[in-house]
C-alpha cells in the first residue's frame, strides 16, 4: 500500500498507461487548516502535475473518532494521519479522473466539508 501511494503505474479504461510519482506533502501557507499533496503523472503523450488538498475539518468529518483521537496524538501524528489519507482519496480521484481521459496539466483537487470535492487550476 506503501508503494502505491508514492509511485506506481497505472493502466486507464481508455487503454493509456501512466506512472504516477508522489513529489510532496505540505501544510498550506495560504489557509492554516489546509495540507496540500502534489503528484507527477507521466504520460504516452505528456507528463503534468496534479494537486491535492484537504481540510482539516473535511479530514475530521471523514474520520469522525479522529477529532476526539486528536488530542491524544501529537500535530506531527496528526499531520502525518491526514498525508496518508489525502493520498489515498487524491489516488482514488486520480484514476477516476484519468479513466475518464481527463489530462489537464496544474489541476487541483479540493477536498472540503462543502462542497465535496472541487476540480480548479492550481495557482501558487
Amino acid at each position: 500500500m506503501f508503494q502505491q501511494l508514492n509511485e506506481f503505474k497505472y493502466t486507464a479504461t481508455t487503454g493509456k498507461t501512466y506512472i504516477v510519482y508522489f513529489l510532496k506533502f505540505w501544510h498550506a501557507s495560504d489557509k492554516k487548516n489546509d495540507y496540500i499533496v502534489k503528484y507527477q503523472i507521466r504520460g504516452p503523450e505528456r507528463d503534468f502535475v496534479w494537486y491535492g488538498r484537504i481540510s482539516k475539518g473535511r479530514f475530521f468529518t471523514d474520520h469522525k473518532n479522529a477529532d476526539r483521537d486528536s488530542k491524544k496524538h501529537s500535530e506531527i501524528e496528526l499531520e502525518d494521519e491526514i498525508k496518508i489519507y489525502l493520498k489515498k482519496l487524491f489516488i482514488y480521484i486520480l484514476k477516476k479522473a484519468l479513466d475518464k481521459g481527463f489530462e489537464e496539466p496544474n489541476t487541483e483537487f479540493v477536498f472540503y466539508k462543502k462542497p465535496p470535492i472541487v476540480k480548479r487550476t492550481w495557482s501558487e
